[in-house]
C-alpha cells in the first residue's frame, strides 16, 4: 500500500472511531460538516475491492491546492489535511455533492 493511501486510510480510521460513538446521523452529519469545513484538503475513503490497494479514493475539498502540489512536485507541510470514511463510491460521490467543493474550473 502506498504512504498516501495509508495516510490516508489512517486519518478516516480517526474519523470514523469518532463517527460510531455518535448518538444518531444528525450529530454524524455535523462532525463530517465541521471536519470538512476546517481542512484544506478532504478526501473521502473506502474500501473498494477493485482498486490497486483495496481502498478508493476520492478528493472531495482542495482541486486547487492538488493542483499546484502537482506543479510545484510537493505539497504545502502546512496543508490541513483529513479523510472521511465512506462505504462506497456513491457515499463518497454523495459527500462530494454535499459538503464538497465543486471543480472550479469548470
Amino acid at each position: 500500500m502506498s504512504d498516501f493511501i495509508e495516510k490516508m486510510v489512517a486519518l478516516a480510521n480517526v474519523v470514523h472511531s469518532d463517527l460510531v460513538v455518535l448518538p444518531d446521523d444528525r450529530a454524524r452529519y455535523d462532525l463530517v460538516k465541521q471536519i470538512i469545513d476546517s481542512a484544506e484538503m478532504v478526501f473521502a475513503v473506502w474500501t473498494d475491492r477493485f482498486a490497486q490497494d483495496g481502498v478508493g479514493h476520492m478528493l472531495v475539498k482542495g482541486q486547487g491546492i492538488a493542483r499546484q502540489a502537482v506543479a510545484d512536485n510537493k505539497m504545502a507541510l502546512s496543508t490541513r489535511v483529513a479523510a472521511i470514511p465512506c462505504n462506497n463510491a456513491d457515499q463518497a460521490q454523495a459527500l462530494l455533492h454535499e459538503l464538497g467543493e465543486r471543480d472550479s474550473r469548470h
